[in-house]
Order: C-alpha cells, then sequence, then structure tokens
C-alpha cells in the first residue's frame, strides 16, 4: 500500500470489525511515499482507508497460492516430476509428505494460483542449518521480469515474515531468477551480504536410470583392500562433515540427520572410511569426497556409481551440481555416461547457490 510519507502515523485498517496490523514498513521512491506490506492475512476485496480517509491505492495484493494439502501436493509432484527446471521439487515435497526428514519441514508456493503453473517457489524451514529457498519456472513460460519480481516479493513476505526481514538463508534456483531475488535483496534489506557459488546440474534419465540398475557394482571395481560399506552415523558423522568445505553452523546435525535418513555409501580401507557420497534433503547428490591419499585410483568415481544404484532402486532420481570452477570434476562428468548436462539452446545452465549471511560491521 502506498500512501503519502506526512500521514505515516498510527496507522490501522478495520474490516468487519477484524484489525489488519501493517507488517512492516520502508520508505517508498516514488511521489514521496512510504510502502506498507500487509502480512499473512488475507486482503479482502474491499477499498481501505486509513485515519482522515485517506483514499490508499493497493500495489500489493495477494499473487501466490500456497499449496497445503495432500491432494494439491501430491499433484504438484506430478506437475514436476518430469520438468528439469523444477527437479529440485518432488523430492523435497514427496520428503515432506512421507515424513522422511522431519528436520526439513516446506511450504510451496505457486503462481499463478489457478491454471498452469508458471513459477515455483519453496521454503525448506531446516531445523540444524539455514533456511534453503528454490525458485523455479516451468519449461515453456516466459519470464515476466516484473511479474516475477513481484511474486518475489509477496514469498520473501510470506516465507520470513516481513520483507526486510534480516534472517541468514540460502536461494537455489537458475541464474536469472536468482538475479531477480538479488536485485530485489538490495533494495530491501540493508543487514545481509550475498555469496554466490556458480554451478552447472547434471541429472539420469529414464534410460541411464535403467543402465543403473544393471551395473551391480561390487568390490571388484575398487583396487585390492578397499571395500563398499555403511556408514556409522553417530561415529563417523563428524568426520565427514569435517571434510564438507561449505560446513557451517549446525552442519553436523544436518550431516547426522543425512547419514541416518537418507541414501548414502562409503568405501573403506583397513576398516577406516576413506571415501563417501551422500543425499541432500533437497535431492542433490552431495559431499563427494575421496582422502587425498586414496585419490587417482577410481574410487571416486565407484561410490558414486554405488549411491546412484542405491537412489534408483528406491525411486529417487539422481541429480548433482558441480562448481563452476572445479574443472576437472567438470570435465569427468562431461564425459560420464551416467549423466545428462542441463543445458538450453546448446549453452550450459547456470545454477545459482546464493548465500546470505549477516553483515559485519
Amino acid at each position: 500500500v502506498l500512501i503519502p510519507e506526512s500521514y505515516v502515523y498510527n496507522l490501522t485498517a478495520n474490516y468487519e470489525n477484524t484489525d489488519f496490523s501493517l507488517a512492516s514498513a520502508s520508505s517508498g521512491t516514488r511521489n514521496s511515499c512510504a510502502l506498507f506490506d500487509f502480512g499473512y492475512g488475507r486482503l479482502p476485496d474491499f477499498n481501505i482507508s486509513f485515519l482522515k480517509n485517506i483514499p490508499l491505492r493497493i500495489l500489493f495484493s495477494r499473487m501466490l497460492a500456497q499449496l497445503t494439502s495432500r491432494e494439491c501436493l501430491e499433484r504438484a509432484i506430478i506437475e514436476t516430476n518430469n520438468d528439469i527446471n523444477t527437479i529440485y521439487f518432488p523430492f523435497s515435497i514427496r520428503g515432506y509428505l512421507d515424513d522422511s526428514f522431519p528436520e526439513s519441514p516446506i511450504r510451496v508456493f505457486v503462481y499463478p494460483a489457478r491454471g498452469p503453473r508458471k513459477y515455483w517457489f519453496m521454503i525448506k524451514d531446516n531445523e540444524h542449518i539455514k533456511p534453503y529457498c528454490m525458485l523455479a519456472q516451468t519449461a515453456g513460460t516466459t519470464l515476466e521480469r516484473r511479474e516475477f519480481y513481484d511474486c518475489v516479493r509477496e514469498f520473501r513476505v510470506r516465507a520470513f515474515g516481513a520483507l526486510d526481514s534480516n534472517r541468514a538463508h540460502l536461494v537455489i534456483g537458475k541464474e536469472e531468477l536468482v538475479k531477480s531475488y538479488t536485485c530485489l535483496m538490495r533494495n530491501v534489506v540493508c543487514d545481509l551480504k550475498e555469496n554466490n557459488l556458480n554451478l552447472e546440474l547434471f541429472y539420469m534419465g529414464e534410460k541411464q536410470c535403467r543402465l543403473a540398475l544393471n551395473n551391480n557394482i561390487t568390490e571388484s571395481t575398487l583396487p585390492d583392500g578397499y571395500y563398499f560399506d555403511e556408514v556409522d552415523p553417530l561415529t563417523e558423522g563428524e568426520l565427514i562433515n569435517n571434510t564438507w568445505q561449505h560446513a557451517g553452523e549446525g552442519d553436523l546435525e544436518q550431516t547426522i540427520a543425512k547419514l541416518v535418513r537418507l541414501p548414502s555409501i562409503c568405501v573403506r580401507h583397513n576398516g577406516a572410511p576413506i571415501a563417501f557420497e551422500m543425499v541432500d534433503p533437497a535431492g542433490f547428490f552431495n559431499n563427494q569426497f575421496v582422502f587425498p591419499e586414496h585419490r587417482r585410483k577410481g574410487i571416486g568415481s565407484a561410490v558414486e556409481s554405488k549411491l546412484i544404484e542405491r537412489c534408483v532402486r528406491v525411486g529417487i532420481t539422481p541429480f548433482k551440481t558441480v562448481s563452476r570452477s572445479n574443472r576437472s570434476v567438470l570435465d569427468a562428468t562431461y564425459n560420464s555416461s551416467q549423466w545428462t548436462h542441463w543445458k538450453e539452446n546448446d549453452r550450459p545452465v547456470v545454477m545459482i547457490f546464493q548465500e546470505w549471511t549477516i553483515l559485519e560491521r
């Protein structure tokens, strides 16, 4: 809502004896006005007037629909399951419905509220680590920047309770979508700073998944003295977490939860884990690692192949991201028959993991 700044005081809105509180306010940029966002309450269709009968112009109305019922979320899995653009939605929604990873509850929002979906938004409100915000656009639709910008504004209010919330979080999405999010953040938040990790995404098609079931990866694929085994989350979780280059506060607990609840694999030598990989609650393959003294023996590739086989057998479609700066892993993945590279117009699609953290002054 835009109102003249001279009237910004003691504001309330009343409709059928119900007060609507103003969740947040920031200086406006047009016509010396102040911008207010209503929080969670549904704005009814009526002409609002505040003190002194000042007429107000509604600039922000509910655009997004939140999917809350099991029926709607099951339908969302079907809608997103075969679109590479929304690849990280089905796994998270299924996990939420099955309560298979309760440490990462989700909320899903879509635009438009009715008809074919164009934009998808999800917040994973992680118990141990900062929340994930996931942005996606349905394949075959046209990105209208102002429309998407307005959707992102509403998503932030509904996800965090206020447009200018300074809660640390991670944003995941295609480059052009994350850039719109960045533009909004720089306009409304001054207490957070961003750090971008540019990645390329790889996934497995149906044929690749069928072949993976027939691979039957065994110890014979490993050098002598090495063997596949399960990870002990409680006694080995800290060791594995310490190898994760992006580990921060809460990640030890998150790593243990991942090892307990989701597929993982390790290779041992003389009884000790020397290589491992697991799955993130967003569905990504996560933290593939081989200790330096055991590298260049094909162990990393074997670990990944074994995890692929394990995931496919339980109905999980494997996908992963690789940093654009990690040329050796990128080149190996380009040349692997196991993976399909996400491209558009014959060019790699850039994914961004954008971390927003508290700005130290």
